[in-house]
């Protein structure tokens, strides 16, 4: 293993705040990462971490060898990318986090023709969506709905997800449609609690003509299973308020929106996040104007989302 690679291995190490984390991001074996960690202190005659069961830190000497470590990775990526001329192909890996619904139902399903376009270059696709798993995971490539916290990372907004209250026809045959926001507290509500919020969403606001309405629904369920209440609705459980990612699930007839004459407030932006360098590199550029398309074909007429017209204005500059 040489140098550079130790060093990388350091610095996601750092990042992740263990070794077992770090061996996870990298897919390598955590005895893997402590050998090079081993290796390097030996090389370079410090100590870089402090050591116990419960948490992983850096020494003195460890702080400064990490902020040069991740200077040299971030030279050589820069390097990387001069090198790589469009003309000549792309080559190397592209390593992209995404969350579930991105990545099943907008990107994954497309992903051949990108691949075919770029035949030489590997993509490794990992579920993630918060910031510090990018850097900690040395991902090239983050996309994630949620406005991102500050960082140094370049944020591109792609799209807005638009909230509605959903049921399938199974359920509204039972139970009656509601009319007014007010008679969700007499129906089976399923409410998501994504796992990096504190508490269920069980407060849906509705606007219509300036009136404003918030609603404390029923908890019929409550789960952070996204997926899972997508699939508990279309079998007639209740109703759920969700930013779709799949509007043939809508088209098709399988679930009904309802209280359509109300807005469902509280949509979320997905955004594009990458490191930012003085030379973007044409796999990460590439990649992006795909994005722009994907987006683009999943949702013509915007049922479920409403598209950025800045994103693929933005990707080409980029490349120009």
């Amino acid at each position: 293993m040489d140098r550079l690679r130790r060093m990388e291995i350091l610095v996601r190490a750092a990042q992740a705040g263990s070794f077992a984390r770090a061996a996870q991001l990298l897919q390598i074996d955590p005895s893997a990462v402590s050998h090079a960690i081993a290796e390097l202190e030996k090389q370079l005659r410090v100590k870089l971490f402090y050591r116990t069961t419960r948490q992983l830190s850096l020494t003195e000497e460890g702080q400064e060898i990490f902020h040069r470590a991740r200077e040299i990775l971030s030279q050589t990526a820069e390097l990387d990318a001069i090198g790589q001329k469009p003309r000549e192909g792309l080559r190397g890996t592209l390593r992209l986090g995404m969350t579930v619904p991105i990545s099943r139902t907008v990107i994954m399903p497309r992903l051949p023709l990108f691949m075919r376009r770029h035949p030489a270059l590997d993509v490794e696709c990992l579920v993630l969506s918060q910031v510090k798993e990018m850097h900690a995971g040395g991902l090239d490539l983050m996309l994630r709905p949620g406005t991102p916290p500050e960082s140094s990372l370049i944020a591109r907004k792609i799209a807005d997800i638009r909230f509605g209250v959903y049921a399938a026809p199974a359920y509204l045959e039972v139970a009656g449609e509601p009319r007014d926001p007010d008679q969700l507290t007499e129906h089976r509500c399923f409410v998501h609690k994504p796992p990096v919020v504190p508490r269920a969403l069980d407060e849906w606001e509705f606007e219509r003509s300036g009136e404003r309405r918030l609603i404390k629904v029923p908890r019929s369920l409550v789960t952070d299973d996204r997926e899972g209440m997508i699939d508990a609705v279309l079998a007639g459980g209740g109703l759920m308020r969700i930013g779709m990612f799949d509007p043939a699930l809508i088209t098709s007839g399988r679930l009904c929106k309802v209280l359509g004459d109300w807005q469902c407030v509280g949509g979320q932006p997905i955004y594009a996040l990458y490191r930012k360098i003085s030379t973007m590199p044409p796999k990460i550029a590439a990649f992006l104007e795909f994005v722009g398309e994907c987006f683009a074909e999943f949702d013509r007429d915007e049922v479920t989302l409403t598209h950025s017209p800045t994103f693929s204005e933005s990707v080409r500059s980029m490349r120009a």
